[in-house]
């Protein structure tokens, strides 16, 4: 009877493992679910957000490049009509030395115009790409504190 009894009990035990059991193994897969799930729309707002910041850098660099094909066409133009100015000055000489006068004085204003003018260009472009890169330094520092903050919530 005793052997009978502790039979029953085990076999009882053992049915209600079973069923604990099946309902955590049908909890945990809920669990996993439902955290993938939000995992894969986490990702899907990242990844768009990503896109949406990269456009935003493109914007602004293309615009910032029009800027620069501008002053720089603005430039030659106004470098060709100083050229033309000088070729009729130039013409108009009656001595070898009022030529060379003219020509070195052509020369330097030149060189100084140009080293001016690829300084001002060079800056345009790093502050240019300074403003485009700073939606997609944004979204780095995002990303890092998303992923930082993950890892935390992961310890704990």
């Amino acid at each position: 009877m005793l052997h009978r009894t502790i039979s029953v009990s085990f076999f009882r035990s053992s049915q209600m493992k079973d069923q604990f059991n099946a309902q955590n193994i049908e909890q945990n897969m809920k669990n996993v679910f439902e955290q993938s799930s939000k995992n894969m729309e986490d990702i899907t707002a990242m990844t768009k957000e990503n896109v949406e910041a990269f456009v935003q850098a493109m914007t602004i660099a293309s615009k910032g490049m029009e800027e620069v094909m501008a002053e720089v066409m603005a430039y030659s133009k106004q470098q060709a009509d100083e050229f033309a100015n000088v070729s009729k000055e130039v013409s108009s000489v009656k001595n070898v030395e009022d030529f060379v006068n003219h020509q070195s004085e052509f020369t330097k204003h030149a060189f100084e115009s140009y080293v001016e003018e690829m300084t001002k260009v060079g800056d345009m472009m790093i502050s240019n790409a300074k403003e485009a890169m700073e939606p997609i330094s944004a979204r780095m520092n995002a990303m890092n504190d998303h992923v930082n903050s993950a890892m935390a919530n992961a310890k704990a």
